[in-house]
């Protein structure tokens, strides 16, 4: 009987994605049409600062993504000296496009006989052709509409699909030279940003994820072969990891103040140096996490992220259901809204129901799938050799 490949296990990418997903939500949760909430201070401030997190949310799963993909290409160069491309499709066909499938069905067929049973905006549609081909992303625009999160949450998925098909193809044609193509794809990513000038209407295009992507890559490249920098990094303290995270803390807290003091430089050279510093930061606390042996916490220590990380992708799909539900069941339950209602009693109930649906959803439904993704997996029996800092398991 063939015996499966013994992967490299990352403990701690569950709980960072989970965490990824929990700042997700609250961008996303903490919401109210009611006009008098919408203008107090506290709703707010708390908006601003849930929008912040969003963003830096989304660079992280995007570099995570960029880091387990580049990880999983050099591991299997290392046991078969070449990918086999077919099967790494296959791998993320069964990992990847069943939720995004079910989200179409939500989104586009039974989410809006839900439309009129709450007050918000007139329903929207994503184009089905679109969605299907994975490009929506290309047009899409944040509304913030919860109805509209079925399909519209997707356009990180339609990103990343874009770049598993894109990358194996990259990292062939640039095989023992992928620091040109790092350099090379941030050249792109640059000349984007002074086409475009940083606006905004353009966040949602693939190009402008491509600092994640190569920081996630780069990440798993210089540790993979164990390079002079990652010895450097791997040496760092406790004091210097602590005051890098304090540094990237105050800077999502007073994100918008800070950026506002560069009023003078170019809108399309503020853009490109912030996606840079912060891809960076969170690729180093990525670094630290999985690879420094002086953390000031490991993240998979707190076994209630854990969990929710490994069904990470079933809560993302689901979390605009449970908005949805946690919208319709607090005005249900109170009359009147207020700042209570509306930023602790409403994510309660969405979270609640979001990890229910989740739950029985990756049950009963997902590993279906996930049973036979392990048939694409390689068949040869596999310890990583000079790899101890990771954790092996089967897989």
């Amino acid at each position: 009987m063939k015996r499966l490949i013994k992967k490299s296990h990352f403990d701690n990418v569950n709980a960072m994605r989970f965490l990824a997903i929990l700042a997700i939500f609250s961008a996303h949760a903490i919401i109210t049409y009611n006009q008098q909430i919408k203008v107090t201070t506290l709703y707010s401030d708390l908006r601003q600062f849930t929008a912040n997190i969003n963003d830096a949310a989304y660079s992280l799963l995007f570099i995570l993504t960029g880091f387990l993909n580049t990880w999983s290409i050099f591991e299997e160069r290392f046991i078969y000296k070449k990918m086999n491309v077919l099967r790494f499709y296959m791998r993320r066909v069964f990992s990847v496009l069943p939720l995004y499938f079910v989200a179409f069905i939500l989104g586009n067929y039974i989410a809006p006989f839900f439309a009129g049973s709450v007050n918000m905006p007139s329903w929207e549609k994503i184009t089905e052709w679109q969605y299907l081909v994975f490009i929506f992303n290309f047009g899409y625009e944040e509304t913030w509409n919860p109805l509209l999160g079925f399909t519209g949450n997707m356009w990180s998925i339609a990103v990343s699909i874009q770049f598993l098909i894109v990358w194996p193809f990259l990292m062939d044609f640039f095989r023992r030279n992928e620091t040109i193509m790092f350099g090379s794809l941030l050249l792109v990513f640059a000349g984007f940003t002074w086409i475009t000038g940083g606006d905004p209407a353009y966040q949602f295009n693939t190009l402008n994820f491509i600092p994640e992507f190569v920081v996630g890559g780069f990440v798993a490249y210089i540790s993979f072969f164990k390079y002079p920098s990652y010895n450097r990094l791997k040496e760092n303290t406790r004091r210097t990891i602590g005051a890098t995270y304090l540094v990237f803390i105050i800077f999502m807290v007073l994100r918008v103040k800070i950026l506002s003091q560069f009023t003078e430089i170019p809108q399309f050279v503020l853009h490109f140096a912030e996606k840079i510093l912060v891809a960076g930061a969170l690729g180093y606390f990525l670094f630290e996490q999985n690879f420094n042996s002086n953390s000031v916490l490991k993240m998979a220590k707190l076994k209630f992220m854990t969990f929710p990380g490994k069904i990470a992708q079933s809560l993302y799909t689901y979390m605009p259901l449970g908005i949805l539900v946690g919208f319709i069941t607090t005005a249900f339950l109170v009359d009147t809204e207020t700042l209570t209602s509306v930023t602790l009693l409403r994510p309660f109930i969405a979270l609640f129901v979001t990890f229910a649906v989740s739950i029985f959803s990756h049950e009963y439904f997902e590993k279906k799938f996930l049973r036979r993704k392990k048939n694409y997996n390689p068949t040869r029996e596999y310890n990583p050799v000079g790899i101890a800092d990771v954790k092996t398991k089967s897989s």
